[in-house]
């Protein structure tokens, strides 16, 4: 169970770090766009989705993140471990 635990915490770290953090700012710029615009009534023009794999570099740095997650969450679960009983 820790170890799901863990692999939990990785991959919401990968989602935060990775995906989350880089669209804040687009998010934060349509919203102040709706905000300014409110009473024109404005549109937001979505072209096709395209996804391109990602780089060497960035498949690395996303395995550095999701081990980092998951060690974090692993070493805080075993210190949180019962130490045994001694009779």
């Amino acid at each position: 169970m820790n170890y799901f635990k863990s692999v939990l915490v990785g991959l919401a770290a990968v989602f935060v770090i990775c995906v989350f953090l880089p669209t804040l700012p687009t998010i934060v710029r349509v919203l102040m766009s709706v905000i300014k615009h409110r009473a024109e009534g404005g549109g937001i023009a979505v072209g096709p989705v395209r996804w391109h794999a990602p780089s060497t570099a960035q498949w690395l740095f996303m395995f550095v993140v999701f081990g980092g997650g998951f060690a974090g969450e692993l070493r805080k679960l075993a210190k949180r471990r019962r130490p045994p009983a001694s009779d």
